[in-house]
């Protein structure tokens, strides 16, 4: 009966509040609940077997398939930025052994692996990142005829 008599307390406590404040405890209550229930990220291991098997067909030789994938990861944070590109990332690639064409390859495959957002900019015309064009529009991204 006690916790009971407390409830109904809280409950009277709760219902004497400004709207506003009523309102930013329900805010709060469901942030902590979306908070407690989000499932942690994960890489997607599918999207990992299919990068490194892109990189592979394209030649790239990365050394080790973890330290590929870590750095393919790591393109989508870089061009999330303020002020990220897609030089900026490709050039980061290049400062870990690759050539500047393959470079670009490796941040063009990481972009389309990881990078859902951006590749939906791209469909709709909005490259964020300042993927490269070429006259007419079209983005060169290997393997997406059309976009």
């Amino acid at each position: 009966m006690k916790a009971l008599a407390r409830a109904q307390e809280w409950i009277w406590l709760f219902r004497h509040q400004p709207l506003t404040v009523r309102l930013l405890a329900l805010g709060a209550g469901l942030l902590t609940a979306a908070a407690a229930f989000a499932a942690p990220a994960q890489a997607d291991p599918a999207a990992d077997d299919h990068f490194i098997d892109a990189l592979n067909h394209a030649g790239i030789d990365f050394g080790e398939p973890g330290n590929a994938m870590a750095v393919g990861q790591a393109i989508c944070p870089m061009l999330a930025k303020p002020g990220g590109n897609f030089a900026a990332a490709a050039a980061s690639v290049m400062h870990r052994g690759l050539s500047p064409q393959m470079a670009q390859m490796f941040t063009t495959i990481a972009i389309q692996m990881y990078c859902p957002e951006e590749m939906a900019n791209i469909a709709s015309g909005n490259p964020a990142a300042g993927l490269p064009m070429i006259p007419g529009g079209v983005h060169q991204i290997p393997g997406l005829p059309g976009i």
